[in-house]
């Protein structure tokens, strides 16, 4: 997959810190999603990144 790398909101970062599970981080850092190294498409991380990119702000924390 990193010949193509995916088109990623601004601030997103895939973290491949770990060989095995890949972490899709929001600009503060949090974890938005986990992506199996070996079975991860760009096309499902670029769709996770976006939807949560578009939804950002409507959670409400306590």
């Amino acid at each position: 997959m990193r010949s193509e790398e995916p088109r990623l909101p601004p601030g997103y970062r895939l973290d491949r810190s770990d060989p095995d599970v890949w972490a899709l981080r929001r600009p503060e850092g949090w974890v938005v999603a986990h992506f199996s190294a070996r079975g991860a498409t760009k096309e499902a991380i670029e769709q996770v990144a976006w939807k949560d990119h578009h939804s950002a702000g409507e959670e409400e924390y306590p």
